[in-house]
């Protein structure tokens, strides 16, 4: 007797499948109404989320690309190189101009040069238009993020859109999945000046910030939390130098518990100028602390004419390296063009990866981000029974049609 593959027992299919590289699962889901059902199972993506390996994702040039860097050798004799391993396109759109992504448990939120907003799965390639109250801003700030952290649905994720006013932020709202609606945050505000792109961690998303006035204390890591809806505001590191004007301040993920943040600022050493760049990292798991204490990683003295200001960065524990990325500006005197790099900077190490003309303009700067794919299901498409039903709808139309026309000649 024959067993098809359609008899076998559920748990056995989910083990099967749970093997399966995890980008190639999406072009299995519509083999079959189980087989999609399982795709939308809690359990199901939960154990295949625990298997699937993390990926760079580099926003330039308006596009969004899935990159690999290679390190090798640290500390000594140390070389590095990165490759693209793909252009990750948004469905239905192939010319759609991003300027700015965030990413949140294998969503990305971006943001488009015409303002709109859209929530994509690059994993499942489904995609989610959302739509305004009024109308987005340029200016506007958002981030994506998850009420609860344990969930896999859809339902659990919401939008935080900060309306900017002259860089200030003086209103916010929230866009809840689970109601497909947005809502305005009653009294609650920010009342600072965010100064970088934001991440999210857990169930809170970060910046760094400051006052309006421009004070040695008035500076912060900022902190929103999406399930009680409310902003806090957590301490720098002690070390952390106040009085410098920065050149760059950029927070990052680090893993799946700790925040890194990246300062970064011009000094000079017997006359000669150069760039300090100095990385602490949480020491405590971002979910256990009320308030943030930080460790040194690394400090980084670099030739200022190298290393203009850093966009965004990604550590490596390991090898006690950063990946960063910067965009140079064109110079009319020397006939420089625009330019998106990605280097590497450690103790020891000092090496850029990539360098190439950029088409880029602010507020389009390039930008990295640890991607962990994900098998949330966004309700873009019908499910495959559905899908059946509304074809058989279609044809019963089609015959009724012809039939009548038929009739009538």
């Amino acid at each position: 007797m024959t067993t098809m593959i359609s008899d076998l027992p559920y748990d056995l299919l989910s083990e099967i499948l749970s093997r399966v590289p995890i980008k190639s699962l999406p072009k299995l889901k519509t083999t079959c109404k189980r087989w999609y059902g399982l795709f939308k199972d809690p359990d199901f993506v939960e154990k295949k989320l625990g298997k699937a390996a993390s990926e760079m994702v580099f926003l330039m040039n308006h596009e969004v690309y899935s990159i690999s860097v290679e390190i090798h050798g640290i500390p000594k004799g140390s070389w590095a190189s990165m490759g693209f391993t793909g252009t990750l396109t948004i469905p239905e759109d192939s010319d759609l101009e991003i300027f700015r992504i965030h990413h949140c448990n294998g969503l990305l939120l971006c943001a488009t040069m015409d303002c709109r907003l859209v929530v994509w799965n690059p994993c499942t390639g489904q995609i989610t238009w959302i739509k305004p109250r009024i109308r987005y801003n340029s200016d506007d700030i958002y981030a994506l993020g998850c009420g609860n952290n344990k969930s896999s649905s859809l339902d659990s994720y919401k939008i935080l859109r900060c309306c900017d006013d002259n860089h200030e932020i003086r209103e916010s709202e929230i866009y809840d999945f689970s109601s497909s609606s947005w809502r305005g945050l009653d009294g609650v505000t920010a009342n600072c000046f965010i100064e970088c792109n934001g991440v999210t961690l857990k169930e809170s998303a970060y910046w760094y910030a400051s006052d309006e006035k421009e004070t040695p204390t008035g500076k912060f890591i900022l902190r929103f939390d999406f399930a009680t809806e409310r902003f806090a505001r957590l301490c720098l590191p002690l070390t952390f130098r106040r009085d410098r004007d920065n050149k760059s301040v950029v927070v990052s993920v680090v893993g799946e518990d700790k925040l890194a943040l990246l300062q970064q600022f011009d000094h000079r050493v017997h006359g000669l100028k150069y760039s300090k760049i100095k990385i602490w990292m949480t020491d405590t798991k971002i979910s256990e602390a009320t308030h943030l204490s930080w460790s040194n990683f690394l400090v980084v003295d670099l030739a200022d004419d190298n290393l203009p200001s850093v966009t965004s960065f990604l550590l490596d524990e390991e090898k006690r390296v950063a990946v960063c990325s910067d965009a140079v500006c064109s110079d009319p005197d020397t006939e420089d063009e625009d330019r998106s790099r990605i280097y590497i900077v450690g103790e020891d190490v000092d090496k850029f990866v990539y360098d190439d003309v950029s088409t880029e303009t602010w507020p389009n700067q390039p930008f990295l981000v640890n991607y962990i794919p994900n098998l949330v299901h966004i309700e873009k498409d019908a499910p495959i029974v559905e899908v059946q039903k509304k074809r058989k709808r279609q044809e019963a139309r089609r015959t009724w049609h012809l039939t009548k026309v038929v009739r009538r000649v």
